[in-house]
Parts: structure tokens; C-alpha cells; sequence
């Protein structure tokens, strides 16, 4: 029987070698180790980008009130939202503008719908192009009205939100009476005027159909799902915007009463020509002793006040043309401006009367309450309450396309 093999027994490691496979080992840890720290790095960057393009950018703030954060989430929503509303709308308006364009024979109606629509293309394309800010502007409104309201102890009951919410989708839950319409008949000859005789009876006309409590939840509850979808709005976002409007609609009233019903104005008076010379001559004329009244009739190019005489009465700033404003409220009574030149030709202007605490006229309050609320959000805005944030980088990188209703 043969003999098995005797296994070799692997010679021993010199010192030499030894400390040569230490030493590999040692660059294979420190390889493996290098790597698995890039590995990490590498991953910790990607987390990061990602927590920092989907949770810290959205949340940090666009703008502050008072130190109140708007979330730049919030103003890529109603971004979102306005845009998709007002583009939409101007599609519409084009659709009719180029279906009354391609009429070969247009009426006057035509005519006159096709200089309304071109209008309103214009107006809404002109928003899109400023969209951005003026969102912002929005988005800083809503806050300052949430804070003044809250500031004089406006609420907006669930109740009001509701209501408000369903008028909003066709919803009355009271509805007007059927207004009865009188039936009638006529009696015409040949020789007579046609004499009308009411019936004795009264027949209430035909009413609109009503929207059903199930119609109106199902409509909601389809509008909620677009606007989650489309835009990122919750239900109770859906909600704010109209509890947006129903404060304004509250705080409104409050500021018209604080409008003071005083100003700085000034009673004045002036004559308009087309040029320089002209105004230069009128100039020469009254300073050779010559009535400003009989020359603004003769001479005056502007035909709302020469048979006045040039009188403008009383005004306050705003009213007026920037440049003709500014010389008119530097006068001092009685003297004569030199010849001031605006958009509507060369005027010269003299003040009559000065008064730091004028009563404003019925048309003048009307307006400065109509404006009431505009005039106070622009100058908060404008004051360092409102801090801003925005950048390009925050504007929305897609837009959906719908409006409200969808």
C-alpha cells in the first residue's frame, strides 16, 4: 500500500516578511476606511440637499410682519394658485378675442367687445409678467390684516366661513322669495292708444334650479381635492382664503372711520396752454396787470374750468399731476407760478387760498374711504414691521393651469 503524501508545512513568516504584510494590511484598512468616510459623506450631502430642498427652503420664511413668519411653502401655494388663475382667465378672454376676430362682417357690439377683451388680455398678461412680487405683496397683506384684525378684536365665526363658502359655490340656504310677475292683456284699435289692463291674478315666474345640500358637498369636495392636488392646499388652507377676505371685508368699515376728514389743502387756480412761449406770454400779461379770470377764458386750453375763470377749487395732495402739485402746494397765496410744464401742455398756476386743516368735499372723503384699506396696507408695507426674503430661487420651478371650480 502506497504512502500518503506527507503535507509540507508552510515555512515560517521572516521578521521581514511580516512587517511587509502588516503593512498592507494597514494601507487596506486605511483604503476601506477612507472609503466608507466618502461613502458617508457622500450620503450625508444627499440628505442633507434633499432635507434642505424639501423641508428647511420651503419652511424658512419669504417675508416677516412683526415678526410673524410666512413660509416660503405658503407663498409657492398661492403662487401656484394665482398663476394658474389668471392664465386661465386670460386664455379665456383670448378665445373670445380671436372668435370675434375671425368674423368677416363685425357689428359695432363687435367692436366694442373685441376693445374690452383686448384690454383685459393685456391687463391680465401684465400680471403674470409681475407676478412674483406682487404675490408676495398678497401673501404680506393677508398677515397685516390677520394682525389688525385680531388688534381690534375682529373674529370670523365658523358660521360666516361656511356661509361665505357655500354662496361661493351657488349654495343659498335662503333664498329670495319668487318674485309674482303681473300677467296682462291688451286692447288695440285702430283709433285708440293701447290700453294695458293688469289680470286679477298673479303668477310667480320661473325660478332658477336650487342647488341640492348633496350637490354642494360634492362640488366642495371635488374643488378640495383639485386644490390639494394641483396647488398643495389642506382643507384648512382651502378655508383660510376665504377667511382672508371675510376679515378684510371686516376691517374694512373700521379704517374708512378713521379717515380724518381734514387735509392740507389748497384753493387754486390756472391757465393751460401748448407751449412754453405762450405760457411765458399769459405770464407777462398778468404781471402787466391783466385779470388771471378774463385771460384763463380767453386763452385756457383746458374747458372743465376756463368759464371759472382757471378756479380749481379746493384739492389736496394726490390730486393733481406730480409736477403740478408740487409748485402748486410751494406757492404762497396770491403769487403767480413760472410757466410749469405736465403730460397736459404749460400752465401757469396761482394759489388763492392755503389751508393745513381743509374739510374734505363729499367726493374727495368718498374716495379716501373707498381707498381706505389700500392706502394702510401700502404703508405698513413700507414701514419696519414687514421684513422680505424673497429671491428668484423661491418662485415655484412648475405651475399647474386651472381656477377655482375645476
Amino acid at each position: 500500500m502506497a504512502k500518503k503524501a506527507k503535507r509540507e508545512q508552510p515555512a515560517a513568516m521572516t521578521r521581514k516578511q511580516m512587517a511587509k504584510s502588516q503593512k498592507v494590511r494597514r494601507r487596506e484598512r486605511a483604503t476601506f476606511i477612507g472609503i466608507s468616510i466618502v461613502a458617508v459623506l457622500v450620503v450625508g450631502v444627499l440628505i442633507f440637499g434633499a432635507i434642505n430642498e424639501y423641508v428647511l427652503k420651503p419652511e424658512a420664511p419669504i417675508a416677516t410682519v412683526d415678526g410673524a413668519k410666512i413660509s416660503t411653502k405658503w407663498y409657492q401655494k398661492v403662487w401656484k394658485y394665482t398663476q394658474a388663475n389668471t392664465s386661465t382667465t386670460m386664455q379665456q378672454y383670448q378665445d373670445q378675442l380671436d372668435t370675434l376676430n375671425a368674423k368677416t362682417e363685425k357689428t359695432d357690439t363687435d367692436q366694442l367687445f373685441i376693445q374690452y377683451y383686448t384690454q383685459m388680455v393685456s391687463q391680465l398678461r401684465s400680471q403674470l409678467m409681475n407676478i412674483d412680487l406682487a404675490v408676495l405683496d398678497s401673501v404680506i397683506d393677508d398677515e397685516l390684516v390677520r394682525q389688525e384684525a385680531k388688534k381690534e378684536g375682529l373674529v370670523v365665526t365658523s358660521e360666516e366661513l361656511q356661509a361665505s363658502i357655500e354662496q361661493a359655490f351657488g349654495l343659498d340656504r335662503n333664498p329670495p322669495e319668487p318674485t309674482p310677475t303681473v300677467a296682462a292683456t291688451a286692447t288695440i284699435t285702430a283709433t285708440e292708444p293701447v290700453t294695458v289692463t293688469p289680470a286679477p291674478t298673479l303668477t310667480p315666474g320661473p325660478t332658477a334650479t336650487r342647488m341640492s345640500e348633496e350637490q354642494f358637498q360634492t362640488t366642495y369636495q371635488k374643488q378640495l381635492d383639485y386644490m390639494n392636488k394641483q396647488f398643495g392646499f389642506s382643507a384648512g388652507e382651502f378655508r383660510s382664503l376665504f377667511e382672508n377676505d371675510l376679515l378684510r371685508n371686516k376691517l374694512k368699515p373700521i379704517l374708512e372711520e378713521k379717515v380724518p376728514t381734514t387735509a392740507e389743502q389748497v384753493h387754486a387756480r390756472h391757465i393751460l396752454v401748448e407751449t412754453e412761449d405762450e405760457a411765458k406770454k399769459v405770464l407777462e400779461r398778468l404781471n402787466a396787470g391783466e385779470s388771471f379770470e378774463a385771460l384763463a377764458k380767453e386763452l385756457s386750453k383746458d374747458e372743465g374750468n376756463k368759464e371759472q375763470g382757471g378756479d380749481l377749487g379746493w384739492f389736496g395732495k394726490g390730486a393733481m399731476v406730480a409736477e403740478f402739485e408740487a409748485v402748486a402746494f410751494s406757492l404762497e397765496p396770491g403769487k403767480l407760478s413760472d410757466p410749469v410744464q405736465t403730460e397736459f401742455g404749460w400752465h401757469v398756476v396761482q394759489v388763492i387760498e392755503k389751508d393745513a386743516n381743509h374739510p374734505l368735499d363729499e367726493d374727495a372723503l368718498a374716495q379716501k374711504k373707498a381707498s381706505a384699506l389700500d392706502d394702510w396696507l401700502t404703508s405698513q408695507k413700507n414701514t419696519d414691521r414687514v421684513k422680505r426674503y424673497w429671491s428668484s430661487d423661491k418662485i415655484p420651478r412648475t405651475s399647474a393651469s386651472g381656477t377655482l371650480g375645476q
